[in-house]
C-alpha cells in the first residue's frame, strides 16, 4: 500500500511538472528568449553541480540563487524551465564517482525537476502578484515584498513536497520532518541576499556581470567544506574518547554509541529541534566519559558494589562534565552529561532535579540509558529481554522518568515499523 501511494505521489508530481516545464517552453519559444535561457541554465547547472556534501542523503545547494535571480528578472514562465533543467543536468561527484543525467535514474532527477519547477512558478507568480500589492517598496528596481513572498512561497512548496516524499521512506509524519528539516529553510534564506544582487547585477551590467558573483559564491562554499572538515575531525575525536571509555569497562562496550543511537530515535520521535538533536548525540556519546576518573577495581568488580563503592561511581558525571566544560562548544553538552542521573522524582544524582528542573535531553538520555542497561549483560545479572526493559521503562513514568519521554519510548516500541528501527542499532 505505501509502494502505491509514493509512486502516485511521485507520478502526480512529475505530470504537474511537465505540464509546468511544456507551458514554460511554449512560452520561451513565443517570447524568443533563447540566449537568456542558455545562460541561465548554464549558470544554474553549474551551481547546482557544487553542492556541499552532508552525508550520504543531504547536501546543501546554491543554486537558489540563481533561481531567485531569474525570478526577479523573467516572467514566471520562463523560471520553471531554468531551475528544473539545473536540476535536472547538473553532475556531482560523490566519493570519486560523477553522477549526471546519463548514469543515473533519470525517474528520479525529474522529479526533483518537477518539484523545483513547480515550486519556482509559484513563487515567481508570488512575486508579480505582492510587487502589484506595494509597487512603491522597491529596491534596485525590485519588489521588497515581492522577494520576501516568492521566498516564502519557494522555501513552504518545495520542503512540503520533499516532506511528504520522506515520509514514504521513515517511520515519521510530515510535521515531524519539518521541524527536524528547519535547516532546509534557513539555508534558502541565507542564499537569497546574493540571488537578489546577481539580478540587481544583471539588470544594470549585462550578463558578464553575473561572473564576477562566481568568486565570493565559490569562495563561501570552500570555507563551508573547511568548518564541515573541521567538524568531521571534531565528531571522530569524539567517537575515539567515548571508544576509551567503552574499552575501560569490559562490561560496557560499545554502551555510549546503542544510547547515542536509542536517544536519538526518543528524540526524533518527540520532534525535537535539530540542535537538540545534535546535543543529544554528543551528549549520549560522551556520557560516561567521567568513568576515566573512576577506578578499574570499581568499574570492573564482579560483585554488587559496596555503598562506597557506590559513591565513587556517582561521582562520573560531575568529572565527565568537568573535563568538558574546557572545551567551549561543548558547555551545552557538559550541561546534559553532568545531569543524565537525575531522576524526574528528585531522587536523583549529583544534584537531585525534579520535574522540570531536568532538561527534556537529559531525560531522553535518561531512558535510552536505562534502556541498555537493562538490556546488556553486568557480572552480577543477566540481561533483560526487550519486553521486561519496556515494562521496567513503563512502571518508572512520574518516578524515574519524565512521563512524555515514556510516552514518546511507547509509541516506538508499540508501532513494528519504529520498534525495528528502534532496535536496529546498526
Amino acid at each position: 500500500m505505501k509502494d502505491l501511494k509514493l509512486k502516485s505521489y511521485t507520478t502526480a508530481i512529475s505530470l504537474v511538472g511537465l505540464v509546468t516545464l511544456v507551458a514554460s517552453a511554449l512560452h520561451i519559444a513565443k517570447a524568443d528568449m533563447w540566449f537568456e535561457l542558455l545562460y541561465f541554465v548554464f549558470l544554474a547547472v553549474l551551481t547546482e553541480s557544487m553542492p556541499i556534501i552532508i552525508n550520504k542523503s543531504t547536501f546543501i545547494s546554491l543554486g537558489f540563487a540563481i533561481g531567485l535571480a531569474s525570478m526577479l528578472l523573467f516572467e514566471p514562465l520562463v523560471v520553471p524551465m531554468v531551475i528544473a533543467l539545473g536540476t535536472i543536468l547538473r553532475v556531482e561527484k560523490i566519493d570519486g564517482k560523477s553522477h549526471h543525467i546519463l548514469n543515473t535514474s533519470f525517474q528520479k532527477r525529474f522529479f526533483n525537476g518537477s518539484a523545483y519547477a513547480i515550486s519556482a512558478a509559484l513563487a515567481s507568480y508570488g512575486y508579480v502578484y505582492g510587487g502589484m500589492l506595494f509597487p512603491n517598496m522597491n529596491i534596485g528596481g525590485f519588489s521588497v515584498l515581492g522577494i520576501m513572498i516568492a521566498i516564502l512561497v519557494y522555501i513552504f512548496v518545495n520542503t512540503i513536497m520533499y516532506m511528504v516524499l520522506f515520509s514514504f521512506f521513515e517511520d515519521s509524519t510530515v510535521l515531524s520532518l519539518l521541524r527536524q528539516n528547519l535547516w532546509v529553510a534557513k539555508n534558502f534564506i541565507a542564499i537569497a541576499p546574493l540571488g537578489v544582487l546577481m539580478a540587481i547585477a544583471y539588470s544594470y551590467y549585462g550578463w558578464f556581470a553575473l561572473i564576477l558573483f562566481y568568486g565570493p559564491l565559490l569562495l563561501a562554499r570552500y570555507s563551508f567544506i573547511l568548518y564541515l572538515d573541521m567538524k568531521n575531525v571534531y565528531l571522530e575525536t569524539i567517537k575515539a574518547l567515548s571508544n576509551s571509555v567503552d574499552a575501560k569497562d569490559q562490561y560496557t562496550n560499545g554502551h555510549s554509541q546503542r544510547v547515542a543511537h536509542y536517544a536519538l530515535r526518543i528524540a526524533e520521535e518527540m520532534s525535537l529541534a535539530p540542535w537538540q538533536l545534535e546535543n543529544i548525540k554528543i551528549a549520549a556519546t560522551l556520557h560516561d566519559i567521567g568513568k576515566i576518573g573512576i577506578r578499574d577495581s570499581i568499574l570492573n568488580k564482579p560483585g554488587k558494589l559496596t555503598a562506597e563503592e557506590y559513591e565513587v561511581i556517582k561521582n562520573h558525571p560531575r568529572i565527565g562534565a568537568n573535563i568538558l566544560d574546557e572545551v567551549r562548544f561543548l558547555k551545552g553538552v557538559s550541561e546534559i552529561i553532568l545531569h543524565h542521573h537525575e531522576r524526574f522524582d528528585g531522587r536523583g544524582y549529583p544534584d537531585g532535579l525534579e520535574g522540570s528542573q531536568i532538561s527534556i535531553e537529559d531525560a531522553v538520555l535518561s531512558v535510552a540509558d536505562t534502556y541498555d542497561a537493562v538490556t546488556t549483560d553486568r557480572p552480577y545479572r543477566n540481561a533483560l529481554s526487550h519486553e521486561e526493559a519496556i515494562e521496567i521503562i513503563l512502571s518508572e513514568s512520574g518516578k524515574q522518568f519524565a512521563p512524555k519521554v515514556v510516552e514518546a519510548f511507547r509509541l516506538i516500541v508499540q508501532n513494528k515499523d519504529s520498534r525495528e528501527r528502534f532496535l536496529n542499532v546498526g
